[in-house]
């Protein structure tokens, strides 16, 4: 015969379970009136986030960020990210061949040394841009002559913007409980704030639970 407190114990048990049923089904229905409706949200990112999303969206290209791509080239990598004066830093190291490509290999002179580039961050669709890019420093006069090189070669000294796409961070995720996945199916950047030690990105998302 089962006692009376392991009866107790048995109905709080299953009162438990129905209350744990009923939260999954109200966060169900919350997230199920949100589909095709767009929330106000805010994305805080952090000097370590950026570092490490700029290195996945920028520096791709096995660890590189190639200004000029071929038999003549120029790449930065070895990035280091920080966040000053409301604009992204980025010291890196720049190894460079320009020159003219004949046949198979470029004649010109090969130059390395560190620089330092910003850039400042604004939003447009799912998407932060690197905007308005400069070389603010250079460490000596070979580099000035690789941004001189760069110039008459492409028309300017970099590339005018490079994108990071925040989507892919907005992973799927289960409703406790249940199998209902929710996921975002669209975002729209509404602004991007750059503090001293983070960027927060106010967008507007979708979301579909399935």
């Amino acid at each position: 015969m089962r006692s009376e407190s392991g009866w107790r114990d048995g109905e709080q048990a299953a009162h438990d379970r129905v209350f744990r049923r009923r939260v999954a089904w109200v966060a169900c229905l919350g997230l199920c009136g949100f589909v095709g409706r767009a929330i106000a949200s805010e994305l805080v990112i952090g000097r370590e986030a950026l570092q490490t999303l700029i290195e996945q969206s920028v520096f791709k290209d096995q660890g590189r960020w190639y200004l000029v791509k071929g038999k003549c080239y120029a790449y930065l990598e070895r990035p280091h990210v920080a966040l000053q004066a409301g604009r992204v830093i980025i010291d890196g190291h720049l190894s460079s061949r320009l020159g003219l490509t004949v046949g198979d290999s470029c004649v010109g002179t090969e130059l390395m040394s560190d620089v330092k580039v910003s850039g400042k961050l604004v939003g447009s669709g799912t998407r932060v841009e690197i905007d308005d890019i400069r070389i603010d420093n250079v460490q000596d006069e070979s580099t000035r002559k690789i941004i001189d090189l760069l110039q008459s070669a492409t028309g300017g000294s970099l590339p005018k913007s490079a994108n990071l796409d925040l989507l892919p961070l907005l992973k799927p995720t289960n409703v406790p409980g249940t199998d209902i996945k929710v996921s975002a199916t669209n975002l729209a950047i509404a602004s991007v704030t750059t503090l001293a030690d983070a960027v927060a990105v106010d967008f507007e998302v979708k979301l579909t639970a399935r």
